[in-house]
């Protein structure tokens, strides 16, 4: 089962693990001092009593960001599970894919948005949008655009569902587990390879 062939294709390529902690450490960085900043600028806004939309705003714009921190892990995992890259080479080379992750976490990130508000229902819905962009990074990784290839990413959860629809399940949980912090270095590189093994 292709589910189990990604734990052990995980264990053999830690060094995506290590890709995967160092792009939450610098996204955490960035995440602290932009929510600092925005979070002065809510407490000066609500000195004049606009707090209220300006706090979606914030949020919104969290969203995002953090959203694309995570398509930054997916598809550096991706391309250097599947290209063989080092650490090195993932980072030099990481212009490759920049353009794709900025569009699907900015995806990502209205699609958190939106259902935020809906507690459970909402982590469902990012959960399977994360299966979706998983695949389409897979696919995309063979040349595609990720714009080109998320119709193709997405459909491919219709047909995983009749040919392997346990480790489609797995693939999913997993993607709901990586929007849990510290447990998402580990979820996130295994949601790349068995989404590579899947799209193989």
């Amino acid at each position: 089962m292709k589910a189990v062939d990604a734990i052990n294709e995980l264990f053999a390529n830690y060094r995506l693990i290590i890709l995967t902690l160092i792009i939450a450490i610098i996204g955490a960085i960035v995440v602290g001092i932009i929510s600092l900043l925005l979070g002065l600028g809510v407490s000066i806004s609500s000195i004049f009593g606009i707090s209220s939309p300006y706090g979606v705003v914030v949020k919104l714009i969290l969203s995002i960001i953090v959203s694309i921190f995570y398509m930054f892990a997916l598809a550096i995992s991706i391309y250097s599970y599947k290209r063989y890259w080092d650490i090195s080479r993932a980072f030099s080379s990481i212009g490759i894919f920049f353009s794709d992750a900025i569009i699907a976490g900015i995806a990502l990130g209205l699609v958190n948005f939106i259902f935020s508000y809906i507690p459970v229902v909402g982590i469902l819905i990012s959960a399977l949008v994360f299966t979706g962009l998983a695949l389409s990074f897979s696919i995309s990784e063979r040349g595609k655009k990720i714009v080109d290839s998320m119709n193709e990413g997405f459909s491919a959860i219709s047909s995983l569902i009749r040919i392997d629809a346990v480790s489609l399940l797995i693939l999913y949980i997993a993607a709901i587990l990586s929007f849990i912090p510290i447990l998402n270095i580990f979820t996130i590189p295994y949601v790349a390879v068995l989404s590579s093994l899947l799209t193989k």
